[in-house]
């Protein structure tokens, strides 16, 4: 399969030099402007002369810059998905800021696909009508739990956060039938945070995971199972890009518990926002 003109722009990119780098810089930054643009107008946006242009044409396999907007229009209007371009090492910033940029969105759009609304209702329902909620999370996970705990503090429900095992043992244990645990792990499959969602599972406590892997061990001790993608390559892990989704599956779930009971978020908000003002100068 032919590369689109993106990808090939990418590829070259780092081994360009001078007039024929702002050339090409110009247009991974405008992609857009390139369909409507004479060559003229090119040489005015990059600072370069018209046979800069050709040259890089050229160098592209083209024959010269008509075939260059054909190609990009094409690209433009019927976007073809390079979001699974591997990063190299030669890669400038630029391309590596593209790169990484264009495989986040995706994963977003992924993960939108993925997960059934019915089943962000259903955590938020979950989350509403308990009275405990305890957000578990352990290695790069514990963040994404930490920050969801975070924001939970300013919605009045008692809430509690853990990423050690032995203190996830102790409060699985103390855990009822009226609470339930939020636990975020990107496989899915650690031991231990199982283990401790099981011992409070034992006491009917409801359990909400998110995970990049529908079919880890995680997913059979779960009430409701999200999913946020993410891909692994050569310089990003799978972790990279599945902790964008589920951030974003994070504050759905935020929002729309907070909609709820608006008066009820606001008047806590208020009093969270009182109790640290005094901590800033």
């Amino acid at each position: 399969m032919e590369q689109n003109c993106m990808q090939k722009i990418r590829d070259i990119f780092s081994s360009l030099k001078g007039a024929e780098k702002r050339v090409a810089e110009y247009i991974l930054k405008h992609p857009k402007d390139i369909i409507h643009f004479s060559i003229t107008e090119l040489s005015e946006a990059a600072e370069c002369g018209e046979a800069t242009i050709i040259r890089f044409c050229k160098k592209l396999g083209y024959k010269g810059y008509q075939e260059l907007k054909i190609k990009m229009a094409s690209e433009v209007i019927s976007p073809i998905e390079d979001i699974h371009e591997e990063i190299k090492e030669n890669d400038d910033e630029l391309v590596i800021m593209q790169k990484v940029f264009n495989a986040n969105i995706y994963s977003l759009n992924q993960t939108l696909k993925l997960n059934d609304y019915k089943l962000i209702k259903k955590a938020i329902d979950i989350l509403y009508n308990s009275e405990r909620i305890v957000f578990y999370g352990m290695g790069g996970s514990a963040a994404l739990a930490y920050d969801f705990y975070h924001k939970f503090l300013r919605t009045g429900k008692w809430v509690e956060f853990a990423s050690d095992s032995h203190v996830q043992a102790m409060i699985s244990s103390r855990l009822n039938d009226m609470d339930c645990i939020f636990a975020i792990s990107n496989t899915g499959s650690n031991k231990d945070l199982i283990e401790n969602i099981g011992i409070a599972r034992k006491n009917g406590t409801k359990v909400i995971s998110i995970t990049a892997n529908s079919k880890s061990p995680i997913s059979k001790v779960s009430d409701v199972v999200l999913i946020s993608y993410g891909k692994e390559s050569n310089f990003k892990s799978e972790a990279m890009e599945s902790r964008i989704s589920a951030l974003s599956l994070i504050d759905t779930i935020f929002v729309g518990y907070c909609l709820k009971d608006k008066e009820e978020y606001l008047d806590n908000l208020h009093k969270v926002r009182n109790a640290i003002a005094v901590k800033r100068y």
